[in-house]
């Protein structure tokens, strides 16, 4: 038995960078293995459910009309990836209509007894697919599918050989190397690490991992440091998504009942009022109708820039959905939102030109104040009775909502 106190430095060095080398690689590729088996896992979970669900639709009709050829034939088409073993449709009652084995002699080829619920399942040896077969939003059966997982076997065990042959390189490669040239390439290694781990702390896409060489090292410093700048792109978009109507560009349904809520809690700790303000256009879906979804996008378009060049600091915008908005105005009084309804008004008085037409617009509005006691649905309502008053009253007007 080796006693490492009389070996040489040299031989020390070796043997502590082949053990250090081999612990770091046998653990990170099994956690590679496992993590990559589970992505697979997804993938063909996924491409399968997409599959499935093409095939589903494409066979509403043959199942309705009991057309056990063409769902068949439908059902043969999965088929053509070799791991599928068997494709079955049911019908509403849970009977086997029709079905696509590969090898009509394999216990797996056969259909199961009752179709399992709408999802994926796993088991040992293969993955099961159920989607509802809809006709007119209404499940008129399921399809099936049932494949193997020879081929996430096959590639695990070439993820294995593979993994093996680098294991053997690298520690042949940390065997020649001397101490000075494994800290200048460990130092940047560990940075990029550190830099990774503090963005899963924080959160924070705006950090960046300083690049200390200009070797491949630095490359992937580079491209990791531009992903992050992507990520952060990316986010900044799903923020504006999220939030921001994408045609109007206004606030959004999401915005506006956040900020309601703050508002409202506002004007409860502060005891100044907010102010509230429901508009929709007059006529909009006869002029939607006439002229086209098109032109009517491009009004409404014109109409979030009216409205917003209309309101005061203290006021913001929101599109609802189709023509309804909404004003949203904190510190006010009921002069206040009168003057706010008025230069909406006034915003809409000239006429629209769209596409080589002129359009004449208007707008009801209804306007509710609170001093925060209300909740959300009770002040929401206010407005849109006072915005019904309104267009009763013979649109292009204002109502304020008083209790009486």
């Amino acid at each position: 038995m080796l006693d490492f106190r009389k070996l040489k430095i040299k031989t020390k060095l070796a043997l502590v960078v082949l053990l250090t080398s081999t612990i770091g690689l046998v653990l990170t590729g099994a956690g590679v293995f496992a993590f990559d088996r589970m992505k697979q896992r997804e993938i063909l979970s996924e491409e399968l459910n997409i599959l499935t669900r093409v095939i589903a639709e494409r066979s509403a009709a043959a199942l309705s009309f009991r057309d056990a050829t063409r769902a068949s034939d439908n059902l043969a088409s999965l088929l053509v990836r070799e791991s599928v073993q068997v494709a079955c449709m049911y019908d509403s009652a849970g009977n086997v209509f029709a079905q696509a084995t590969r090898n009509k002699d394999s216990a797996a080829a056969s259909c199961p007894l009752n179709p399992q619920r709408e999802g994926s399942t796993f088991s040992e040896r293969s993955l099961e697919v159920n989607q509802p077969i809809l006709l007119n939003g209404q499940a008129i059966g399921t399809v099936t599918v049932i494949t193997g997982l020879d081929d996430l076997d096959r590639r695990l065990q070439g993820q294995v050989l593979v993994s093996l042959g680098v294991l053997a390189l690298s520690l042949v490669t940390a065997f020649l190397v001397t101490q000075r040239l494994q800290q200048a390439i460990y130092r940047p290694i560990v940075q990029l690490g550190e830099v990774a781990r503090k963005i899963t702390e924080h959160s924070n896409f705006a950090i960046r991992a300083q690049k200390l060489n200009d070797d491949e090292i630095g490359d992937a410093i580079d491209a990791f440091n531009a992903m992050l700048g992507k990520i952060e792109q990316d986010k900044d978009e799903l923020t504006r998504l999220a939030y921001y109507d994408p045609l109007t560009r206004l606030a959004n349904r999401r915005m506006f009942s956040e900020r309601l809520v703050f508002a409202l809690e506002n004007a409860r700790r502060s005891g100044d009022k907010m102010g509230l303000l429901f508009l929709d256009l007059d006529r909009f879906k006869a002029i939607n109708d006439e002229l086209g979804h098109d032109i009517g996008d491009l009004l409404l378009k014109s109409v979030a820039k009216r409205l917003e060049s209309a309101l005061p600091e203290t006021a913001t915008a929101f599109r609802l959905g189709g023509d309804e908005f909404t004003v949203l105005q904190v510190g006010v009084s009921e002069e206040d939102m009168e003057k706010t309804a008025q230069a909406i008004l006034q915003s809409f008085t000239e006429p629209l030109i769209l596409a080589g037409r002129q359009l004449s617009i208007s707008s009801s509005i209804g306007i509710a104040i609170s001093d925060g006691h209300d909740n959300v649905s009770s002040i929401m309502k206010s407005a849109d009775v006072a915005l019904y008053r309104a267009k009763d009253s013979g649109r292009c007007n204002y109502k304020f909502f008083h209790r009486t």
